[in-house]
C-alpha cells in the first residue's frame, strides 16, 4: 500500500485527473464497496473476534483523537450555513469518539500479526495525511474531505455495531447529519465550479485513504488466517 504523505493535497496528481464534484468522488468507491468491511458488518455470517477486535483498535488509532479530520476542516468555513452543518457534525463525532473507545476496550486487545511493527506508524502516517488534508488552504479541499467522512461513517458505523453487538454494548444512533443533508449542502456549495473541484479532490483523498485502511486491515487479516493455519 502507498499512502499519501501530509503536504500533497493542494495539488493534482500527475497520474488521474481529480473528480470534479463530490458526487465523482463518492463514484470512485465508499467503504461499502470494499469486500473486507463488508465481512466485517455481516451479520449473518459473523466475521472472526479477532478481526473485529483488530477493526475496533485501529478505527480508534485513525478516528478516536481530538481534534480530527472535521474539527479542523471547521476552522476553514466561514460560511455560517457551512458553520452549523460543521457545528453538528463535530458535536456528534464527540459520541462516535467515544464509542470508539469503549468499543476497543470492549473487544480485547488485538493478535500479534505478522508484520505487527508496521501498522501502528502506517495507521499514524494514514492520520496525519488526513489532518493535513483537513488544514488545507484550497477553498473546498477540506470540506469535501469532511463530506465524504460522514457520509463513509455510516457505513463504518455498521461495523461498529456489529462489535458493539458482539461484545455486549448497544450503541446509540449516530446524530450525524444525514446523507441527504450533507449531499444537499454540498450540491448548494458545489455550484462555485471552483469549489466543486475542490470539495471533489478533498473527498476523493479521504476516500483513498479508508481505502488503504482497509486494504492493510483485510491483509492483515489475511495473514493471521495463514499463521492459524485456515
Amino acid at each position: 500500500m502507498s499512502f499519501i504523505q501530509p503536504g500533497a493535497f493542494d495539488r493534482a496528481q500527475p497520474e488521474a485527473a481529480p473528480p470534479r464534484s463530490l458526487e465523482a468522488a463518492l463514484a470512485q468507491g465508499m467503504s461499502d464497496t470494499h469486500g473486507f468491511v463488508a465481512r466485517l458488518a455481516d451479520r449473518v455470517a459473523p466475521a472472526r473476534p479477532v478481526d473485529l477486535a483488530d477493526a475496533a483498535h485501529f478505527l480508534c488509532l485513525l478516528h478516536g483523537r481530538y481534534p480530527g479530520l472535521i474539527d479542523y476542516a471547521a476552522t476553514r468555513s466561514a460560511d455560517p450555513q457551512v458553520g452549523k452543518w460543521l457545528a453538528r457534525s463535530c458535536e456528534a463525532f464527540v459520541g462516535e469518539r467515544a464509542l470508539l473507545t469503549k468499543l476497543t476496550v470492549a473487544a480485547g486487545p488485538i493478535t500479534s500479526t505478522p508484520g505487527q511493527d508496521k501498522c501502528t506508524p502506517a495507521i499514524i502516517s494514514l492520520r496525519g495525511a488526513l489532518n493535513a488534508l483537513s488544514q488545507s488552504d484550497r477553498q473546498g479541499c477540506a470540506l469535501g474531505a469532511a463530506f465524504a467522512l460522514v457520509l463513509d461513517w455510516y457505513m463504518i458505523r455498521e461495523v461498529l455495531d456489529v462489535i458493539g453487538q458482539r461484545t455486549g454494548l448497544e450503541p446509540r444512533p449516530t446524530t450525524l447529519p444525514s446523507r441527504d443533508e450533507t449531499l444537499e449542502m454540498a450540491a448548494m456549495l458545489g455550484s462555485n465550479r471552483s469549489i466543486g473541484r475542490a470539495m471533489g479532490f478533498g473527498a476523493s483523498q479521504m476516500l483513498v485513504q479508508h481505502r488503504n485502511f482497509w486494504d492493510m486491515l483485510a491483509e492483515r487479516a489475511q495473514a493471521r488466517r495463514a499463521q492459524d493455519g485456515l
